[in-house]
């Protein structure tokens, strides 16, 4: 299923290509909003049917928005002025202090769920690893980190890891957090009911117990060397009332008030889909800032909260364009912080429909995306070529390189007894896709560059729900989408092992699995570089999957608000974790 982690960063899971760059999981799909879709719909019905030469649309400012677009730049005259003349605003010389009160940040949605068992969405598992805390935790580089355990080991028989938990370890409601309580919430994740949507976390988790030395044993069928990672989205907790630490609220029988054990409390009142903002309470106020989530679904009306002084954050939640221009027009009241990113876009091809299982055919494909005209006007500089699933941070990362070239693209269709006569297409693809505005012009992108090979391709354009559903079931053609925290190899198992639930395209190669079983039972980080880099080569030369960019971070943040966060704070994944413990960090050492 796609919340099962693996190789998670924060989280890792499929995202539709959604609103802005917000990342969002495959649980739970941002829609576009009322202008927005108006927009896609009247693109697809003749209005845009055809795109500007040049992408002159596309370029980094808000006139090709049409009338959205419109509507911000005269919005956004009007803040400018009402900013000046608003006491209290959030500029260079207000008075505002960020300690006095929460920093707020700006979210584009509210989470599906907190439910730790449940959560698969990426507001929810990213607002999840707050308030809960898991064995493991993964820090701004993506590195494993101690949390509820205060070290690790793998056994001698290279099928167990042995887990070491900090002594007096107790949770919100000041319960003791012992290696017993562990294991059974361990177990609840892995067996209990309702099935957790996290049970398939660990890879060939046989079983959960405790040592005669005290520690938390973790027995595999298999070696796997990625279990310290992944064992960091299977989050303690307790439910009031119960005395079976992370069973469901069902099971207790009733909505039952939640009990943490990571850096913040639990939001009073929680959140639920119409909820406005929440503030959550840090248990140390030394590590870590109160911290207001404002939910505004409208990107105009995110960057007016901005503008006007009502929130002090945006971290990839406001367009790349629109980051740029914010920044650029506003610099004297926003920071703008910027890291290298490891979420990436990809096109997937149906390797079981008769047109595509032809690899000749894919490649062509490939070959026809002008991937560097989108980068270069549509990321706004925020963005990178993909030569594989895992972005170039990553150590297990090789990354093959692909230039776009239509006419090499014609010549191969060509050979493979495809050639375009009296200007009549080749042939027609389906494209599935949402009227989610960055997807929906991918989309459009794509439908561009085919047609000049001599290809059409036809939109299928669905809700997510409706689109989630059919790539699960294998109903599609072609369909694109976003990976959400990758960071490690573990994600080409999933993607591409035979089998595997995530495998929708249908991929199945017995050298490819033979590499693949290898590499994930590797225990040697050498060696398992080497296999992992074999994995992606052996990817580029099948293509089941076309890596298109990389995302990158970009964080507005008011001035006042702002005590001198780097790039090197910034999650490599977005989560909120590294980012609000820094901010008091760095908060910390200003007023030293």
């Amino acid at each position: 299923m796609p919340g099962v982690p693996g190789g998670a960063a924060d989280f890792e899971t499929e995202a539709v290509e959604g609103d802005a760059q917000a990342v969002t999981m495959s649980a739970h799909h941002e829609t576009a909003s009322k202008p927005t879709r108006a927009l896609a719909f009247a693109r697809f019905s003749g209005e845009h049917r055809s795109m500007v030469s040049g992408f002159e649309r596309m370029k980094p400012k808000f006139k090709y928005i049409s009338k959205p677009g419109k509507a911000l730049a005269l919005q956004v005259g009007a803040a400018a002025l009402l900013f000046a003349c608003t006491p209290g605003s959030n500029s260079v010389n207000s008075v505002a202090a960020p300690k006095q009160r929460p920093v707020r940040i700006l979210i584009d949605q509210a989470p599906l769920t907190l439910n730790p068992r449940m959560a698969i969405d990426a507001v929810g598992q990213r607002l999840g690893a707050l308030i809960f805390a898991g064995l493991t935790r993964i820090d701004q580089d993506l590195q494993v980190r101690p949390a509820l355990a205060k070290s690790w080991r793998l056994d001698a028989d290279q099928r167990s890891w042995l887990f070491s938990t900090e002594p007096g370890l107790r949770d919100h409601a000041g319960e003791p957090i012992g290696a017993s309580d562990m294991v059974k919430c361990l177990e609840a994740y892995r067996v209990g009911k309702p099935v957790s949507r996290l049970s398939g976390a660990l890879p060939g988790w046989r079983g959960t117990s405790v040592t005669p030395a005290g520690e938390i044993r973790l027995e595999l069928e298999k070696p796997d060397p990625y279990l310290p990672r992944n064992a960091s989205s299977l989050r303690f907790y307790r439910l009031k009332g119960s005395s079976d630490p992370c069973i469901d609220p069902e099971t207790a029988g009733e909505q039952s008030l939640w009990i943490g054990s990571g850096a913040y409390r639990y939001p009073a009142g929680g959140f639920s889909s119409d909820t406005a903002s929440v503030v959550f309470e840090p248990v140390d106020p030394t590590r870590y800032p109160p911290a207001e989530f404002i939910v505004v679904r409208d990107e105009l009306q995110r960057v007016m909260r901005l503008i006007q002084g009502d929130a002090d954050i945006a971290q990839n939640s406001i367009s790349l364009v629109r980051t740029r221009w914010l920044h650029e027009r506003f610099s004297d009241r926003f920071n703008l912080v910027e890291r290298n990113g490891v979420n990436v876009s990809y096109l997937a091809f149906n390797v079981r429909d008769p047109l595509l299982s032809r690899r000749e055919v894919r490649e062509a494909l490939a070959l026809a995306i002008p991937r560097e005209e989108y980068i270069n006007h549509k990321m706004a500089g925020f963005g990178s070529l993909a030569g594989s699933l895992l972005a170039p941070p990553l150590i297990e990362s090789f990354q093959v390189s692909w230039r776009h070239d239509p006419e090499r693209a014609k010549a191969l269709l060509d050979q493979a007894g495809f050639p375009q006569k009296s200007g009549k297409p080749r042939f027609s693809l389906k494209f599935r896709t949402t009227p989610v505005r960055e997807g929906f012009e991918t989309a459009l992108i794509l439908q561009e560059a085919f047609r000049k090979i001599g290809v059409v391709l036809e939109l299928d354009i669905v809700e997510p729900a409706a689109f989630l559903s059919a790539i699960r079931k294998g109903s599609f053609q072609l369909y694109s989408s976003r990976w959400v925290g990758v960071a490690d190899g573990s994600i080409l198992n999933r993607t591409l092992r035979s089998g595997t639930t995530n495998n929708r395209v249908g991929y199945a190669d017995p050298a490819a699995d033979r590499l693949l079983d290898r590499m994930s039972s590797e225990s040697s980080e050498a060696g398992r570089i080497s296999l992992a880099r074999d994995v992606q080569k052996k990817m580029f030369e099948d293509l089941p999957y076309f890596p298109l960019w990389y995302w990158g971070n970009a964080l507005l943040i008011g001035r006042s608000a702002d005590p001198g966060l780097r790039s090197e704070h910034l999650s490599l994944s977005g989560a909120y974790e590294p980012l609000l413990r820094a901010l008091a960090q760095v908060r910390s050492q200003a007023d030293e």
